[in-house]
């Protein structure tokens, strides 16, 4: 009797500290995760949030519209379904909307084109320590296209509809 005791003594006992070593080699894991995630989230912290900003000077990630004449309104991005959005660039497909001011900006009309939005560049944001903007959007159209106004060889203005243009986003 007193064997089968001591045998059920030693079994509790290899049980017990084998479920000690799974239990230190889990806390070990889930410390050596939490320094991870330690690193990962300063290592975050350090890298700068790169956004676009609204006619406001507001910075905004991903925003769903961009408007890019902050003046009256007249042309912007609405729409937006973003593909990517990394320091080198970000990229979104939607609709750029354009007033033709015919015959002028209060009566004229909008105008809807399908378009692919690139933007790039980059620079600090003022008084936003952390933060980059982007500095220039490239737009292309792949089905219909707005009229870019530009001087031809005769030094006349006439509109051109060109498949891309870039401009420079304010600041």
């Amino acid at each position: 009797m007193k064997r089968g005791r001591f045998t059920n003594i030693a079994s509790r006992s290899a049980v017990a500290a084998a479920s000690l070593i799974v239990l230190l080699v889990g806390y070990a894991g889930a410390a050596s995760a939490s320094a991870a995630a330690v690193t990962r989230t300063d290592s975050a912290a350090a890298a700068p949030r790169h956004v676009v900003l609204n006619c406001v000077g507001k910075g905004q990630v991903k925003p769903g519209t961009i408007t890019l004449a902050c003046a009256d309104g007249g042309i912007g991005l609405s729409h937006l379904h973003w593909t990517s959005w990394t320091p080198e660039l970000a990229s979104a497909y939607g609709t750029e909307w354009e007033n033709d001011c015919t015959p002028n900006c209060a009566d004229g009309h909008f105008h809807y084109y399908p378009v692919v939005a690139v933007l790039w560049g980059s620079a600090a944001v003022k008084g936003h320590r952390g933060e980059r903007r982007y500095t220039e959007a490239t737009l292309s159209y792949p089905k219909g296209r707005p009229p870019v106004y530009a001087k031809n060889c005769a030094d006349k203005i006439v509109a051109t509809h060109p498949i891309s243009q870039t401009l420079i986003l304010a600041p």
